[in-house]
């Protein structure tokens, strides 16, 4: 069977197609640039860094980390300029709500010359495996890092059987 030049071709591109996505996936998440590159490469990579921040901007804020311990889930975000006042935590149909708002707001006969910190307004829902017994939930905010826990309802907790012999 003869295969012609358009199938190579074709996988080529498909080849080269996945290269560029894992190189942009590579250096979204902080990756060095290899010293011998392309001219192609080298103009991707200029162009990249406005496309990095652009996905940065897309991903959710605060930044969450959630574990699970035998008895609880422990939620932690980081919430940096913000007071108890700023956030709502909120059991609602087996998940995890929290909603916020960091303001940036310029004092009074102050000139902005460099804004980095704008105002965010956020809505993050966290789906709970299990039930969780909503009367015992707290939340604490300490140094910038909010941490929720979230007690195991005691029909979701693992239960010891004795085995009886007969």
């Amino acid at each position: 069977m003869l295969t012609g030049w358009r199938d190579f071709d074709d996988a080529f591109r498909a080849i080269d197609l996945l290269q560029q996505q894992m190189d942009r996936a590579y250096d979204f998440w902080g990756g060095a640039a290899q010293p011998e590159q392309s001219l192609a490469d080298t103009l991707r990579r200029r162009i990249l860094p406005s496309e990095r921040w652009r996905r940065r901007a897309l991903t959710a804020w605060p930044p969450t980390n959630v574990y699970e311990t035998k008895e609880a889930f422990v939620v932690k975000a980081e919430v940096p300029g913000l007071a108890e006042g700023d956030i709502s935590v909120s059991v609602e149909d087996e998940a995890l709500v929290l909603r916020g708002e960091r303001k940036s707001e310029v004092p009074e006969g102050h000139k902005v010359h460099l804004r980095e910190r704008g105002s965010v307004a956020f809505t993050r829902k966290f789906p709970l495996p299990v039930r969780v017994d909503v009367n015992a939930v707290t939340a604490a905010l300490n140094d910038g890092v909010l941490t929720i826990t979230l007690p195991k309802a005691k029909e979701a907790l693992p239960r010891q059987i004795t085995v009886k012999a007969s």
